[in-house]
C-alpha cells in the first residue's frame, strides 16, 4: 500500500500536509483522526476524504471533534 499526501481542509488543521496509507485503486483512506492538541482535553479532531486535487494529492474536509 503507498502513502498518499492529504491537504487538511477547516478546523484547527486546516492548510497542514499529511500522508495517510491508500487502499489498492489509490484512493486515500476515507477518515482520518489526530489528537487534539490540548493538555487537557483528550480528544481527537477528525476529517474525512473529500476530492481529488489535480496536483495528485486529497483534500479532507474537517468534520468536527470525537471525545
Amino acid at each position: 500500500m503507498e502513502d498518499v499526501r492529504v491537504r487538511l481542509c477547516g478546523g484547527p488543521e486546516d492548510g497542514h500536509e499529511v500522508s495517510v496509507s491508500a487502499d489498492p485503486s489509490g484512493k486515500p483512506i476515507p477518515r482520518i483522526t489526530m489528537p487534539l492538541k490540548s493538555p487537557h482535553v483528550r480528544a481527537v479532531v477528525v476529517y474525512e476524504r473529500h476530492r481529488a486535487r489535480r496536483d495528485g494529492s486529497w483534500e479532507f474536509n474537517y468534520v468536527g471533534v470525537e471525545a
